[in-house]
């Protein structure tokens, strides 16, 4: 014959056993989790804008070396006069192969929709533009959608022609028209300096 009294015994010794969380440990776990939410979003964000960084310096610096190219083929050959037409012409051209997120010669009309980490040449003003996607992080005076002009410039020298000094086309370089910095994440900033990283 079960004994009800004994049954009723052992159920309550498991019920305590099994005690759920109190509100202050729940607490204490939701503010843990944020914590590593926040610190996990800050390095993800952080390397987003590292990555749009070094992938526009390799795309600039890939076509400053092609440019260079360009030039010396035409001063090797004694094409001097085509050197000047360089100067108007799309240096993704110069490219055997052309970034993924360049969207080719466009009008400013073409271009008026065209979503942020992107590349266009403008065939009017005769530009190279870069739509900088981390724009919150991004800092040039040049007013309007955050973006980044560039230009075929020519590089001057001097000669000593008899008594007078000439200029003379002594190179080509790609620059941008308007100064810029990236600012570094201030969430991530405000973290680094809670969180003490290896080597402080």
């Amino acid at each position: 014959m079960v004994d009800a009294g004994n049954n009723i015994l052992i159920f309550s010794r498991v019920s305590a056993g099994r005690r759920g969380f109190t509100l202050l440990e729940l607490v204490v776990v939701i503010c843990i989790i944020s914590l590593l939410a926040v610190v996990a979003l800050g390095y993800y964000r952080k390397l987003l804008i590292e990555v749009e960084q070094t992938t526009l310096e390799y795309n600039v610096g890939s076509l400053r070396s092609a440019l260079a190219m360009q030039f010396a083929a035409y001063y090797v050959a004694g094409r001097l006069e085509g050197i000047q037409t360089l100067i108007e012409d799309n240096p993704m051209e110069f490219l055997t192969q052309k970034p993924k997120n360049y969207l080719g010669s466009l009008t400013v009309r073409q271009a008026h929709n065209i979503q942020s980490g992107h590349w266009y040449y403008d065939n009017e003003a005769k530009l190279l533009i870069y739509l900088v996607q981390n724009s919150e992080y991004f800092i040039s005076n040049l007013k309007g959608k955050p973006r980044i002009r560039f230009k075929i410039l020519p590089v001057y020298s001097d000669t000593l022609n008899g008594e007078q000094n000439k200029k003379y086309i002594s190179g080509l370089e790609l620059k941008s028209l308007e100064p810029y910095h990236w600012l570094p994440p201030i969430v991530l900033e405000k973290i680094e300096k809670l969180v003490p990283t290896k080597g402080d």
